[in-house]
């Protein structure tokens, strides 16, 4: 039984209070989940000297846009390195 079911089974005791602070604590979970996996599958991404060396590549012939951007993910911490591949995967996604 996932936590989603017993969170569904005991929701009939809860006020309607406690059930938005439920749906947004499971929200932000869900969230946190989705961009600890997607911040891993761009570490990964970025270990490798090829995607390295792509990047900078990229940077260099890809004109103006594509350096800034490139520019900015590696200067970016890494809550915000995620939002910028979501935003422009074609830059980083191969």
């Amino acid at each position: 039984m996932t936590h989603y079911d017993i969170c569904r089974r005991s929701a009939k005791a809860l006020t309607p209070n406690e059930l938005l602070e439920m749906i947004e604590k499971l929200d932000k979970a869900t969230l946190i989940a989705e961009e600890l996996d997607m911040l891993q599958a761009l570490n990964d991404e970025l270990t490798s000297r090829c995607s390295f060396n792509r990047l900078h590549d990229d940077a260099k012939m890809g004109g103006s846009f594509h350096a800034s951007i490139i520019a900015a993910f590696f200067k970016a911490d890494n809550n915000n390195k995620p939002r910028l591949v979501r935003a422009f995967p074609e830059i980083f996604l191969p």
